[in-house]
């Protein structure tokens, strides 16, 4: 059941979460997490992210872009 007018029966309820959040915040939202080795994004929520370190942080927010973009597809019906 979808909580909010703008959630997606096609979505997990942590997806929907993650979409609206962006929706909010923008890019000042995204989960980018610097580590020792590199950069990595997740977990939020029960979305865990890629099992990858990136190099850069620009490789990291294209995956996370890459992400975002198969979230809005699967709501759309695309995919």
């Amino acid at each position: 059941m979808c909580s909010n007018i703008l959630d997606s029966p096609r979505l997990t309820e942590d997806e929907n979460w993650l979409l609206n959040h962006l929706m909010m915040w923008g890019s000042d939202a995204y989960p980018i997490h610097k580590l020792s080795k590199g950069w990595t994004w997740g977990p939020v929520r029960s979305i865990q992210g890629p099992p990858v370190i990136y190099k850069t942080k620009r490789e990291c927010i294209e995956s996370f872009e890459r992400y975002e973009q198969m979230l809005i597809d699967r709501k759309a019906g695309r995919i």
